[in-house]
């Protein structure tokens, strides 16, 4: 017997010696040289990170935005931020990317996230990364904000981004993501929700209304179904809905008058029916109220221009057969079936739909595809059907993501516009130069009437700022290298982002956001209207200061509520049209 577990031991002893050592840590063809000395491993866990980003899965960097990305000095490389760790401020790590507007061509490593465990944000707007976003990011524990929008990452949603404990700002606008929108994602406690112009299908969730978001955008994808009566459980913190082109059926439930705090309200070129219900006079804060291109019918409630903040009320395009007066409001309602107006639908079109109204008590929410009603054949006034003009919020067919075919539109917000010239070549040294700190957002001055004309040149975007507090990082020191694996830190309990220091440019958090939002651009008017924004003054360093609290959303400037995107260029449409804007055409 004795001999036997002699016997299986020698076998144990000897499968472990031919066991391959892949399981322990050993150098990577990205190590750097002995000689270099970093301030910390994590520094040093981030430099093979970033280096095997680059040189495995970037295909294509035409402005040379990652020239610099060379040597020790992890935290000069461009669009890279170090701040103190919230839980440990003696170390520093890397806190943001941002490489918006980089045109980059690649994809996400899976082993992005091992290196880079410690990011508040990460900025990948308006490139060309495509595939899919790992499920690694799963360990993005303090990621606070998650922009991946007008790239072409394609599959099912991410369900990844359901998992990130420190998630608010969610924008994945202007990608090929498919399928249905996962009910979870409104079970977070997100802030600002944007995933307009994707190829999303499927009718909304029934509990959208658990979500405590300010701002949400769904627009230009082929969800069908109705707006969920839930709706009206977002009272306390929804600011902006814009549902454009989503093929909605259904009537626009009477919950929506629950909404107080909301400024815009935008379901135009859907396909809803029935009366527009007369609770919407408890929209006492909206500014924007779009209904256009429907099928509504019946008389519209007069307390509707008994609104307070009402700037712009657009009711074109639908079957409504009474208006009141509205001398505030810019009020559009052209092609409808009003009488003694002018530009409205003819008679006969007017007495079909009188003659077997919508009946909204019995209409089903979320109802099917193949129930999805069909705007009668009809012309406008000089021969013109119904307005369908490219980019306009009107049922069409989404915009076509990023490519050298496309047309040129702007594109959406979120950073600075794409360089014009190539970034600085690599030192000549084997460290990278000093790391200047961005300018800060500065908003310019609302301007003097409402709402603005879409403009057909790309807007200009708001360079990128670091958060609050990113420091410079401090100067190689001249001890020994530091060991290869990176030192565990204290799990960081959960943390609210501080207010921005005085001085240091930030704004605060949209009305109704959550406390853990980070500063956005201040609220002064109308939203989606938004001029360039006018040159950022530089601001110095904020010494000393944690990184609790991430940059804004790299947005314009907007007159209205955070997040909002600036107009597409189109032609002239009737009504108001501030949906996103399509991508632009690739190089």
């Amino acid at each position: 017997m004795t001999g036997r577990r002699h016997h299986l031991l020698a076998l144990a002893l000897l499968a472990v010696a031919l066991t391959p050592a892949a399981s322990q840590p050993g150098p990577t063809p990205f190590d750097p040289p002995a000689s270099w000395q970093f301030p910390n491993p994590r520094l040093r866990a981030a430099y093979i990170a970033l280096q095997t980003w680059r040189r495995t899965a970037i295909f294509s960097d035409p402005t040379n935005f990652t020239a610099n990305w060379a040597g020790p000095n992890v935290c000069a490389y461009n669009g890279v931020y170090c701040a103190p760790h919230p839980a440990d401020g003696a170390i520093l790590v890397v806190a943001g990317l941002d490489l918006n507007h980089a045109d980059i061509a690649g994809f996400l490593p899976p082993t992005l996230p091992a290196g880079l465990p410690d990011l508040a944000l990460l900025h990948l707007n308006s490139n060309r990364f495509c595939g899919i976003l790992p499920d690694t990011f799963l360990h993005l524990r303090l990621l606070h904000e998650l922009d991946i929008s007008n790239n072409r990452f394609v599959g099912a949603f991410p369900a990844v981004v359901l998992a990130l404990p420190s998630l608010k700002y969610l924008d994945l606008r202007f990608n090929d993501f498919e399928g249905p929108i996962p009910p979870a994602l409104f079970d977070r406690p997100l802030d600002a929700i944007f995933l307009n112009s994707n190829r999303l299908t499927r009718p909304i969730p029934p509990n959208l209304g658990n979500s405590p978001a300010s701002v949400l955008v769904l627009a230009h994808n082929r969800l069908g179904g109705c707006i969920p009566p839930s709706i009206g459980q977002m009272a306390d913190t929804l600011n902006e809905i814009v549902l454009i082109d989503d093929a909605l059926t259904g009537c626009v439930p009477p919950q929506v008058g629950l909404l107080r705090k909301l400024t815009v309200f935008d379901v135009s070129g859907n396909r809803l029916q029935g009366p527009l219900p007369p609770t919407v006079a408890g929209l006492v804060a909206v500014q924007e109220l779009n209904v256009g291109q429907n099928l509504l019918e019946g008389a519209v409630p007069p307390a509707v221009c008994a609104l307070p903040s009402l700037r712009n009320f657009t009711y074109v395009d639908n079957f409504f057969s009474f208006r009141p007066g509205c001398p505030v409001a810019t009020a559009d309602g052209a092609w409808n079936c009003i009488p003694g107006a002018p530009a409205q639908r003819p008679p006969a079109q007017c007495a079909a739909v009188a003659a077997s109204p919508f009946d909204c008590s019995r209409a089903q929410c979320q109802a099917p595809a193949s129930a999805v009603p069909v705007r009668p054949p009809s012309g406008r006034p000089g021969g013109r059907t119904p307005p369908t003009p490219v980019g306009a919020p009107h049922v069409h067919p989404r915009p076509s993501p990023p490519g050298s075919g496309t047309p040129s539109y702007p594109s959406p917000p979120g950073g600075s516009t794409t360089p014009g010239s190539a970034a600085p070549p690599p030192p000549t040294s084997g460290e990278s130069p000093g790391h200047a700190m961005p300018p800060s957002y500065t908003p310019g001055a609302p301007p003097s009437s409402g709402y603005q004309p879409p403009s057909a040149s790309s807007p200009s975007g708001q360079p990128a700022s670091p958060p609050p507090g990113y420091v410079t990082p401090p100067q190689t020191p001249s001890t020994a290298p530091t060991p290869s694996s990176p030192l565990p830190l204290p799990a960081p309990g959960p943390w609210t982002p501080p207010p921005p220091p005085s001085g240091s440019g930030g704004s605060p958090s949209p009305p109704g956001g959550s406390g853990g939002t980070p500063p956005f651009p201040p609220v002064q008017g109308v939203p989606y209207s938004s001029p360039p924004p006018p040159p950022a003054a530089e601001v110095p360093p904020v010494h000393g200061v944690s990184y609790g609290s991430p940059p804004p959303p790299l947005l314009p400037p907007v007159y209205g509520m955070s997040y909002s995107s600036p107009p597409p260029p189109m032609q002239p449409v009737y009504g108001v049209s501030y949906g996103s804007p399509p991508p632009p055409t690739g190089p």
